[in-house]
């Protein structure tokens, strides 16, 4: 689905302002009379600037935190995105890095729209499925607490749409 510039516009505007994707769809009906699928919104969410969190310790206001990593002024840090020594930042996509795959099974699970493989670029593999509202869940042999990098889940949601749309399921 796609939204027009002003639609698009209102999202950003009402997610920035703290709404649920639940409020931004029913907005949308409201204002514009355009139904979108809560799967399809979040893609549409995925791909605005986030707002930051002004708790967030990885956040450019404070970096000066000695419990940061990923501070700039971290030297040691291995992952440091601004070291262009380091061959192995995962967030690198010129590099390869961040490598994500996706597949979609033949058989779907049982009670979902769509279902399949996804193996995250730490080696960590799980199962991902669409339920019959359109909503994403990773399950599986995934660890408990389990969280993909941040580049990570931005390549898992591209891969999926790609590999969805392949199947003409999106």
């Amino acid at each position: 689905m796609k939204l027009t510039e002003e639609q698009l516009k209102s999202v950003a505007t009402w997610f920035a302002g703290g709404a649920s994707l639940d409020e931004i769809q029913k907005r949308l009906v409201a204002e514009f009379g355009v139904h979108i699928t809560y799967f399809d919104l979040r893609m549409v969410v995925a791909d605005l600037p986030q707002p930051e969190d002004p708790e967030d310790p990885e956040s450019p206001e404070n970096p000066e935190d000695p419990e940061n990593p990923e501070s700039p002024e971290c030297p040691e840090n291995p992952e440091n995105p601004e070291d262009p020594e380091n061959p192995e930042n995962p967030e690198d996509p010129e590099k390869g890095l961040a490598n994500v795959a996706v597949t979609v099974d033949a058989l779907m699970i049982p009670g979902t729209m769509a279902s399949g493989d996804v193996t995250f670029s730490d080696g960590v593999k799980g199962k991902w499925y669409l339920d019959q509202m359109g909503r994403l869940g990773l399950g599986g042999d995934l660890p408990q607490g389990y969280r993909p990098s941040p580049a990570d889940g931005a390549m898992f949601q591209a891969r999926l749409m790609e590999a969805l749309r392949a199947k003409g399921l999106c």
